[in-house]
């Protein structure tokens, strides 16, 4: 039966990644999807994905209070010549219940140049209520300004130019 439940929430994982991953307007050939839980408490914790044979990650930090841990999904994706990059967090089929005190999204190997965050109900949040740093290639939240409501976060990347 297990295997069969996480056959099937793979299956729903990628289908809600695939559907949602429309900012970095790119049809990505290689994707990687991880299940991990979002815990509250009011501390700050990490959760972090490497592409290592693609040199690239993704890092999403927060800060959360509220009833129990849930589930969510960090997606990671790449487009068929290796040069934009998507990285991905969301809370899948349902709605957070979850007052996220504060979030930061962080991508190595590229440079981010888009960010989206949704709040639970998927609309977008207003454009005061988070920053996106390109110096960084990072995204978070705009201290006195973001309400606290999280359902998807997404930084898209570009991998810098080689010199020759």
């Amino acid at each position: 039966m297990s295997m069969n439940c996480d056959l099937l929430l793979c299956c729903i994982a990628t289908l809600c990644f695939y559907s949602a991953n429309a900012i970095c307007d790119m049809t990505e050939d290689k994707i990687q999807v991880s299940e991990f839980d979002v815990m509250p408490g009011g501390e700050k914790i990490s959760y972090k994905k490497d592409w290592e044979d693609m040199k690239f990650s993704c890092n999403f930090t927060y800060q959360a209070q509220g009833g129990t841990k849930e589930s969510w999904l960090m997606g990671l994706s790449v487009n068929a010549d290796n040069t934009k990059f998507s990285c991905s967090v969301e809370r899948p089929g349902s709605s957070s219940y979850l007052f996220f005190q504060s979030f930061r999204m962080e991508v190595y190997g590229a440079r981010a140049v888009e960010a989206e965050v949704k709040g639970p109900d998927q609309s977008l949040l207003k454009p005061e209520e988070y920053i996106m740093d390109e110096s960084s290639s990072s995204v978070s939240h705009v201290e006195g300004k973001f309400h606290s409501m999280l359902g998807r976060v997404e930084l898209c990347a570009v991998k810098p130019k080689q010199e020759l």
